[in-house]
Formats: structure tokens, C-alpha cells, sequence
């Protein structure tokens, strides 16, 4: 094995700790609160300071879907190398997300939820960059 090649193993491995340390935390939090969008009672989330409570119940409803599938999906792409591209869009997707419910709760005077969306958001950005060089990574090798 020639110094490159185990340069890129090594930086493929660190690759896959760091999304494994980012993927699990926050697509299990993407799951909880999709979940909770999708079929939560209207009082629950206006309770939880959900952001989709100013929206209309059924595109509220839909976001909390989207959210579902997106974490859905990055489990798929951390588990399966050749999705690294999809799991990378649905980074971008719930980086998006976060991001619209940071302006929707400043809107709403609801400061005690951007300490939250502000680590989301940063965590996301990270997991976008990671799972782009994951995908650029197997594609310079000819694996998708």
C-alpha cells in the first residue's frame, strides 16, 4: 500500500466517524420532530414552540413528512456509500429547514429556540460538506 492510498483509506474512515457522530444525533432528531410535524396534536407542537405552527396545518403537516424522509435518507446514505449524494441533499434539505424556522421563530419573538436551530444549522452545514467529499470521494474512485 503506497502512502496515498492510505492517506485516502484513513481519510475515508475519518469521513464515515464524523458522519456517523452527526448522522445519528441529529437524523434521530430530525425523526422525532418530523414525526411529531406530521401527527402530532396542533396543541402539542404549539406547546413545543413548533415553527410550523404558523403555517397552514396542511403544509405544516408536509414538512414534517419531508423532514421524515430526509432523515430517513440520511441513515440510508451513512449506511450505504453510493447515496453519499443523497444524503448529502438531505443535509441541505434540513439545513433549509432549520434555517426557515430560525426566521420564522424570529418572526414570532420566540428567542428561546435559536440556540437550538443555531446547532442544527452548523452541525448541518458540516454534514453537507462531509457527505459532498464522501460522494466526490467514490467518485474519483469509480464507485458511483
Amino acid at each position: 500500500m503506497n502512502g496515498t492510498t492510505g492517506n485516502s483509506r484513513a481519510r475515508s474512515i475519518l469521513i464515515v466517524v464524523l458522519l456517523c457522530i452527526l448522522v445519528v444525533p441529529i437524523g434521530a432528531f430530525s425523526l422525532f420532530v418530523g414525526w411529531n410535524k406530521a401527527f402530532a396534536p396542533l396543541e402539542i407542537l404549539a406547546e413545543h414552540s413548533a415553527w410550523t405552527i404558523h403555517l397552514p396545518v396542511i403544509v405544516g403537516r408536509a414538512i414534517g413528512i419531508l423532514e421524515l424522509i430526509a432523515a430517513t435518507a440520511l441513515f440510508a446514505a451513512l449506511a450505504v456509500p453510493r447515496l453519499a449524494r443523497i444524503g448529502m441533499y438531505a443535509a441541505i434539505w434540513i439545513t433549509l429547514n432549520n434555517v426557515v424556522a430560525a426566521i420564522v421563530h424570529i418572526i414570532f419573538a420566540e428567542w428561546h429556540t435559536l440556540p437550538q436551530s443555531a446547532v442544527v444549522i452548523t452541525l448541518c452545514v458540516i454534514m453537507v460538506l462531509l457527505f459532498a467529499s464522501r460522494a466526490r470521494g467514490l467518485k474519483q474512485k469509480g464507485d458511483i
